[in-house]
């Protein structure tokens, strides 16, 4: 309207003014259509570096944005490691305590059967000289006999005296000889009751080294096997976890990944359809710019050449076209201002109608987040649940080796004090008659003693082995519950956050659907009230011009001069270039505004994207960890569990190898120093000395019965 008004203004300042000139008015005419023209181009050209510049600066920050989540996997292999380290400590360990127990044996066996050798061997020799001593005897008496008939031919006397006194010389060597010989054989059984007895000492200690080296075996094996296997079952739950977490942390990268891409492909699609949007400015605004400005430049040419003598008669019609834009003008404000209310109007309920979608949607995620809440509170409680199961374990475990030590030690103290009263019996000191009775009577208790050691150790042995297995049948159960609670949990947690998932997906896709809608509704109407709008103010410019037109026609007629003619003209083609650069600047504007919308929309949508992205980073690295710290420490803990309750155990069997091995070893050290002291030599000893007196006493006897 300002421009029909500014035709006019022309039109009535050729009229009263007469002009300056035609030629320089035509040449301002044609600068003013190039101004035109070339200012509309000029926007058109600053809409793409706009474009690059604003997708340029958000890829920027997409490429940035830090999508690099850490891989907690290492910290698996390194407590993988230490479990295997705790599996080879507690071999090692328990290979050492073996070799102490089973030494204690071997020692003992070993010991045994050479005091076993060396007590044969010197009774033998003890035999063998009573044997000597017998044959002694026997030569003695013979030879006394001898003697004793060559002093009887000597003597003198009668024939009856003489064979009486042989008769009772024999008698005497004969009583001598069978005295010997009894107190010789009575040795002899001495020895052999003591070596006896010597060989049950030397069996009933043997024999409890050993059993007791066995028993520290059986004990160290049942103590080790469990936690060693356990340990290297634990080693490869550990080295499977560190693996799912592994996989783990690929998936939850990758998915980042993708969301970052995500957004790229975004920018990408964005600046396709900037593109779309500003490509056909070229093919649309440059033909009709350039078509206008020919048009006006040809206009003015002609003009130049045919209006004059135009202006004079469209003085009088001057006002009232004035008066007529007046009232088009005030048309088409309030024209513009009705159609800017009912888009705003149309724009408001869009953005109502998406708050009212967004709102069921946050309600959702508020449910399912209070569920994950409900879910994490019931995954703590049943973890106290599970451990609750295994306080009392160790208190059983407790008490059963303090019964274990507490009979051990009475076993010990009996048969201690059972060898005590072997060592204790004088054998050698014995009167003769006593000595067979007692030994075989001694002999007997102790083998009673050992028989009934053997049976209680073998009662105690029994009765451990069930105490023990009642306790292993407990840890299994304990375990078998402790499972069945942790994977009927695992099962729920997992369905509840599958349906969760399901839910929240679902209300997303079904908000996105409504939100495109909602807009896609909006947009529509709005396009429909503009196109109303401008249709309207058009129709009102074309009645406006429809009297301003035959004005360009009447003032050649009416005007004299050739000014008023050539003004007419000018205003004629620079409405027509005006009209022409309006409707190429509308559609610069139209598609400026457009580019402007999707880029802002671009700009948030991708910058929420990021802020998006920067979460889900932050999350996944922190459920990551979580999840990595909680399951480290739990196998941490069964792993230091295992170790410590084994290695007390396999410590403990090893002092008691160290500490019992002289206790057990003392009774055959102490045989083999009553070896070495003669035990055996003694009665040969006593009985030469007997031997040596009665056969001195005799020859006296027998002298006297030859005199």
């Amino acid at each position: 309207m300002n421009e029909l008004r500014a035709t006019v203004a022309k039109h009535r300042s050729t009229v009263e003014g007469f002009g300056s000139g035609i030629t320089p008015r035509l040449s301002t005419a044609k600068g003013e259509v190039e101004a035109l023209a070339q200012g509309v181009v000029q926007q058109v050209a600053a809409l793409r570096p706009s474009i690059s510049g604003a997708l340029g600066a958000l890829l920027a920050q997409v490429n940035a944005a830090n999508v690099t989540l850490a891989d907690p996997s290492s910290r698996f292999d390194a407590l993988a490691s230490e479990v295997k380290g705790h599996e080879q400590t507690l071999t090692a360990s328990s290979t050492t305590a073996r070799t102490k127990a089973e030494s204690l044996g071997q020692e003992a066996a070993a010991k045994s059967q050479g005091l076993e050798a060396q007590a044969k061997s010197s009774a033998e020799s003890s035999q063998g000289q009573l044997t000597a001593l017998q044959q002694q005897v026997a030569q003695k008496c013979d030879a006394d006999k001898k003697s004793f008939d060559a002093k009887l031919a000597k003597r003198k006397g009668s024939k009856e005296e003489t064979e009486a006194r042989r008769a009772q010389g024999y008698a005497l060597i004969d009583q001598t000889r069978s005295q010997l010989t009894q107190d010789l054989t009575g040795a002899g059984s001495t020895i052999a009751a003591a070596l006896a007895a010597v060989l049950v000492r030397l069996a009933t200690s043997r024999d409890a080294a050993t059993g007791r080296s066995t028993q520290l075996t059986s004990t160290l094996d049942g103590a080790v096997k469990d936690p060693v296997s356990a340990l290297a079952a634990l080693h490869q739950e550990i080295v499977n976890a560190g693996k799912t977490t592994k996989d783990a942390h690929k998936q939850q990268q990758s998915a980042l990944e993708t969301q970052r891409k995500s957004l790229v492909d975004q920018l990408m699609a964005a600046a396709a359809a900037a593109a779309a949007i500003v490509d056909p400015l070229d093919t649309q605004v440059a033909p009709s710019l350039t078509a206008g400005k020919t048009q006006a430049d040809g206009a003015l040419d002609t003009l130049g050449k045919t209006i004059a003598g135009q202006v004079a008669s469209v003085t009088a019609q001057l006002t009232a076209v004035e008066k007529l834009i007046d009232q088009v003008q005030k048309q088409v404000e309030a024209a513009i201002t009705t159609v800017s209310g009912t888009i705003d109007t149309l724009v408001q309920g869009a953005l109502t109608a998406v708050e009212n979608i967004k709102a069921p949607l946050k309600a959702t995620l508020d449910a399912a987040f209070t569920t994950l809440d409900t879910l994490v509170a019931t995954v703590s409680s049943l973890k106290q649940q599970v451990m609750a199961l295994f306080d009392v374990l160790p208190q059983k475990l407790e008490q059963l080796q303090a019964l274990f030590q507490q009979i051990v030690g009475s076993l010990e103290a009996l048969l201690e004090r059972a060898m005590g009263l072997l060592d204790a019996i004088p054998a050698a000191d014995l009167p003769k008659p006593l000595v067979s009775p007692a030994v075989q009577g001694i002999t007997q208790v102790v083998t009673q003693i050992t028989t009934q050691l053997g049976t209680l150790s073998s009662q105690v042995g029994t009765q451990l082995q069930a105490v023990q297995k009642t306790i292993v049948s407990q840890v299994e159960t304990v375990q078998t519950q402790a499972q069945t609670q942790i994977d009927t949990a695992t099962t729920q947690a997992v369905t509840q956050m599958g349906t969760l998932t399901d839910s929240i997906l679902q209300g997303i896709e079904q908000a996105t659907a409504q939100v495109g809608q909602v807009i896609a509704a909006a947009v529509t109407q709005i396009g429909t009230v503009k196109d109303q709008g401008v249709q309207q103010i058009q129709a009102m410019k074309q009645q406006v011009a429809a009297r301003v037109t035959p004005l360009d026609t009447q003032v050649p007629q009416r005007l004299e001069a050739l000014d008023a003619q050539v003004g007419s003209g000018i205003d004629a083609a620079v409405q027509a270039m005006q009209t022409a650069r309006d409707s190429a600047e509308g559609q610069v504007t139209s598609a400026k505004g457009r580019l402007d919308s999707q880029l802002g929309t671009t700009k948030t949508s991708v910058t929420g994207g990021l802020t998006a992205l920067e979460q889900a980073r932050a999350g996944a690295e922190t459920s990551l960890t979580s999840q990595v710290d909680q399951a480290l420490a739990a196998f941490k803990q069964r792993a230091e569990g295992l170790k410590s309750g084994a290695q007390t155990q396999v410590d403990s069997i090893s002092t008691q190898a160290t500490t019992q091995k002289p206790q057990l070893l003392s009774p055959l050290d102490a045989i083999g120093a009553q070896l070495q002291g003669g035990a055996f030599a003694k009665p040969v000893t006593a009985a030469n000395g007997r031997v040596t007196s009665a056969l001195n006493a005799l020859g006296p006897q027998l002298d006297a019965l030859a005199s």
